[in-house]
Order: C-alpha cells, then structure tokens, then sequence
C-alpha cells in the first residue's frame, strides 16, 4: 500500500472517529473499517497494465494473467489459447505482472511479456479475467478490451461497482467470451446489451486418455474443492460396508500429467464444488474413463450427464454418498459396469472437447474481436459461438515501453 494511501486510510479513520465522539452517532466504527479494508484490498489486488492511444504497427493480443504458481485450470487454458493464436499466425502473449515470472507446473515455452515493459496501444487488445476487472477503471480511454469470463459465479468479485463499469456498454468493450452454456446465460441475463462469445474448451488427449489395463478398486477426489463436503461424505462412506477392499486417494498436489496417471488407476472419481466455470477436473475424470459421482457446479451440465456421470445436487451430503455406493454395489455385481460407464465417458469427451474444435473457435472470435466486427446491440441476443472464418496476418510480439 502506498504511502499516499496510508494516509487517506488513516485520515478516514481520525475523521469516523471524531464525528462520533462530537455527533453522538451510534454507526459502527467497525462497519467503517471493514469499508476500508475491502478498499485497500481491492486496491492490492489490482492488476497493473500500461497503456497508450499511440497507434500499435503490430496488433498484439494481450492476455492480463496474475502472477499465480499454484495449478490453476483457468491460467491453463488461457497459455493454452496464446499458443493456439500464436500458431495460428496471431499475435498473442501473456502480460505477467513480475518479470521473469512463468507458470511453471506445466511444461510451456508460451510467448509472455510483462507490465514493467510492456504498453498496450491503439489497436491492441487486452484481455482480462473475471477477477482482474477493477483494472479497467484505470485504462486509457480508447483501449480496447475483452473479458474472457471462466466462471460468472466471481463475476463481482472485486465488487459490483468494477463489474458494472468493466461490462456497460461501450466501444471499448470488444467482447465477452465465456466458457460453458450456463455461464453464457448467466451472463447474457446480466447483461442483455453485450454480445457473448461461448467458446469450448478441450482436453488435452496427449494427457487424459482412458487405459485398457485393469484397474483396482480405486475412488479419487479432490480434496481441496468443498472440503467440507469431502470430509463428510468421506466420513460416512467410511463407515460402510460396502467399500470394503476399495481404496480412497486424494489428488492434491500433483502435476497436471501425474493426475491423469491417477485417473487412469481409479474406477471412480468424486466431482466435489459448489459454483463452477465449466468443471474441469469432472470433464478430465470423464476422459480417462473413470465413472464420475458428484456436482457438476451449473458450469459442468454441459456435459455432466446421466448414463455416464451421476449428478448430484450441491450440499446433498447423503444423496452423493448414495450415488457413490450404488455405483460401488454395481461393480461389484458387474466387474466391468464402471469400466463400460467410464469408456462411454470418454468417447463422449473426446468427441466434445476435441483441441481442433477449441483452435478453430479461439481463433474465429479473437480475429473478429480484433476486427472490431463483434456487433453491439440494445436488444437481448441468445448466447451464441462464433465458427472459423477470420485471420490476422503473422507479425512479431509485443511492444516495448
């Protein structure tokens, strides 16, 4: 926090206090501080970003991406998107805050810059997450923008304010790009004025592919996601005969190429969350062939079905624990009923969320967006994705400040 801000936190501060001691208020001082708090917080976690109206000689895509070494699926996908446009002949790189940093929990040369030296111009694109939008508050009028929304479950995270200036109406504003039908329309009721670009992820088949081997009598999970709910469907299972002889294994920490290993040795996988984006994990454990039990989040039901997946309703305790019994009691009548259900899993994904697919859309919509070709209209449109037809010509990356 800088030193000018210090100060204004703590003139706010001195003046609560002396309108309370002289006026007799009862207003919380508490309340006051919490207001700040979130202030500085907010402040903090804001990105930075340099910018400028110059005219860019190189249109450059510039994806906005926090400093962050623990796995995250959603810095997985947008390196994966730089590499997809970069491959395509399309200028695009990662805007790191730190120099020299890198992702490094999975193996990537992706094209990266960072702030210190880098400044989006005229005819550049910035692209910022859900959770970066308090940064456009302080772009240079006239710099375009696109938010490439993972999850709209954190839509307002850094506050309603920051969503409702990052999202008006504004030619600014290239588009809204999200990542499953559930977050197209959450958006699109939000916001009915914006154009949004649903746009579907894959899996990577060189990492989460089914096995033919025998597998043991395995259920893996994440432990980390709606640990509370873990724990207690975990403690109740325990307690059952019926999973008897089977072995229960937590991912937690692994590299992104260790945890499709483990899938590929389990029969079924325990989907735990609450609000997703699009539901990753689940959609990997489909891919490897392991039959999934559990919530699909709102973002996952796109492919979180029943015949090969068994939903269950978020917080229902003991209806996921049921689910995961049952299918433990069909395994055992069957020998390969969780084999057969996890292979039907993974044709389905493999079918869906093929990387030709994601290529093909990724590069159609950013091309538009570079374009400025993405429409603006007043009236409500049904959320829609964007088919292959456009390209930038190749150029170099980046430019420096």
């Amino acid at each position: 926090m800088g030193k000018f801000f210090q100060d204004m936190v703590l003139r706010r501060i001195f003046m609560v206090t002396l309108d309370r001691t002289r006026l007799g208020l009862r207003t919380s001082l508490s309340s006051v501080l919490k207001r700040i708090a979130a202030a500085c917080a907010e402040r903090k976690g804001r990105l930075k970003v340099k910018t400028s109206t110059a005219p860019s000689s190189k249109p450059t895509i510039y994806f906005l991406t926090p400093d962050y070494q623990v796995p995250s699926g959603g810095i997985l996908v947008i390196y994966r998107h730089v590499d997809i446009l970069n491959k395509a002949g399309i200028n695009a790189v990662v805007l790191h805050q730190r120099a020299g940093f890198r992702c490094d929990w999975f193996e990537n040369q992706t094209p990266i810059c960072y702030v210190e030296d880098t400044v989006v111009l005229h005819g550049d694109l910035l692209v910022v997450s859900e959770i970066s939008v308090s940064t456009i508050q302080s772009l240079e009028k006239g710099t375009r923008y696109a938010i490439f929304n993972q999850n709209t479950h954190l839509t307002w995270r850094q506050g309603e304010q920051a969503a409702r200036v990052a999202y008006r109406a504004s030619s600014d504003l290239a588009g809204v790009l999200t990542v499953s039908e559930h977050n197209a329309a959450m958006l699109q009721y939000g916001f009915p004025h914006l154009d949004v670009f649903h746009l579907r992820l894959s899996i990577d088949p060189d990492i989460f592919y089914p096995s033919v081997a025998p597998r043991p009598k395995r259920i893996c999970y994440m432990p980390r996601r709606s640990s509370d709910d873990a724990v207690q469907v975990m403690s109740l299972l325990k307690n059952r005969d019926a999973f008897q002889g089977w072995e229960f294994v937590p991912l937690n920490g692994l590299a992104h190429a260790a945890i499709g290993e483990e899938l590929r040795k389990s029969r079924i996988f325990m989907a735990f969350t609450r609000q997703e984006g699009f539901g990753l994990p689940a959609a990997e454990a489909m891919a490897c062939g392991c039959y999934v039990v559990g919530n699909h989040g709102y973002g996952g039901t796109d492919f979180f079905r029943e015949g090969f997946a068994a939903p269950v309703a978020s917080g229902d305790i003991l209806g996921f624990s049921q689910a995961v019994e049952q299918a433990v009691i069909n395994d055992e009548r069957e020998p390969d009923w969780c084999q057969r259900q996890g292979a039907e899993a993974a044709r389905y994904i493999a079918a869906t969320y093929s990387p030709t697919h994601e290529s093909e859309q990724v590069c159609a919509i950013y091309c538009e967006l570079m374009r400025g070709a993405a429409a603006k209209t007043a009236d409500p449109q049904p959320p829609r994705s964007v088919a292959l037809g456009l390209r930038l010509d190749a150029g170099v990356h980046g430019h420096q400040g």
